[in-house]
């Protein structure tokens, strides 16, 4: 079941959202960036940005990544501090991003309270008016659209979100698309790109605007909440492309709980490792744990 606050629209007054953080789990990780713009009639009229203060130090690899480093949160205020000046930034105004449910999360999770902003997701506008790229991730468009370079820092993240939202806008206007003709669910066709020797998906049809379709999909460790053979069949459901082993190919690692709390002792597995170089390396991987795999379940 979808979000019942997740959107799709063609507006020209609204705030884009980014946030950075020390990984993807919006349940064991920290905010220690936030950046929005107000746009109003397709203008940036305003900014908010803040580094922020985790509770726990900030991972060498996350480092590496966005270049926030301890020395640079030292000092800053923590979420809980910025937490009515970003709501109040924000308003009632529907919220566009990239892959915006992992920053909706974050900020849910890191006020004690939901967001009830409507929002939109540029990735998902992407993939339908983008089909020739294989891949999707923000500094894949940049460079394709000659967008804003993104940096891993949350405003400038925040302004080729904006420029990609403008050149998704203009680009449905050349090609005649309408939202209401790129959205609807096909027909499976006979399981091209699934591992059907072990799986085969149990619907007729596929709903292709969720995070696992036509995505390789790896588990590592134990599972909390349901057995592993489980998930796997319901990301086979869902279009995506289960793999034994990290390789190039890969999109996501999904942690047992229990594997990503040893992260925060500073014990990473040999797939997470692996995983990580990659990432560093500019291959569009991401590594997530349980809960977060049964959030995007639902997005």
């Amino acid at each position: 079941m979808a979000n019942k606050n997740y959107i799709k629209k063609i507006i020209d007054d609204y705030c884009v959202l980014d946030t950075e953080t020390t990984g993807l789990s919006a349940y064991y990780d920290e905010i220690i960036e936030i950046g929005i713009l107000r746009v109003r009639n397709n203008e940036i009229v305003d900014q908010y940005s803040q580094l922020i203060q985790p509770e726990s130090p900030i991972d060498s690899f996350i480092t590496s990544l966005t270049g926030i480093t301890n020395e640079m949160v030292e000092g800053m205020p923590t979420i809980n501090d910025v937490k009515n000046e970003t709501l109040t930034f924000i308003g009632e105004d529907i919220i566009v991003g990239h892959n915006t449910s992992f920053d909706m999360r974050f900020l849910s999770e890191g006020f004690k309270q939901p967001i009830n902003n409507y929002y939109m997701d540029t990735m998902q506008f992407a993939r339908k008016v983008y089909p020739e790229l294989k891949h999707h991730r923000l500094s894949d468009l940049t460079e394709y659209l000659g967008l804003h370079n993104n940096e891993h820092r949350s405003i400038a993240d925040c302004i080729a979100t904006k420029e990609l939202y403008d050149s998704i806008k203009t680009t449905m206007v050349a090609k005649n698309l309408k939202i209401e003709d790129m959205w609807y669910a096909h027909k499976q066709s006979n399981g091209k790109g699934i591992d059907i020797s072990t799986f085969a998906p149990e619907n007729v049809e596929i709903d292709e605007d969720n995070f696992f379709y036509q995505k390789h999909v790896v588990f590592t460790g134990k599972l909390e909440r349901m057995l592993r053979k489980d998930a796997m069949q319901l990301v086979v459901n869902l279009g995506g492309i289960l793999d034994n082993s990290v390789n190039k190919q890969t999109n996501y690692l999904i942690l047992g709980n229990n594997d990503y709390n040893a992260i925060l002792k500073g014990e990473k597995s040999s797939k997470h490792k692996k995983a990580e170089k990659l990432q560093l390396e500019g291959q569009d991987i991401s590594i997530i744990d349980e809960y977060t795999f049964y959030d995007l379940l639902n997005v």
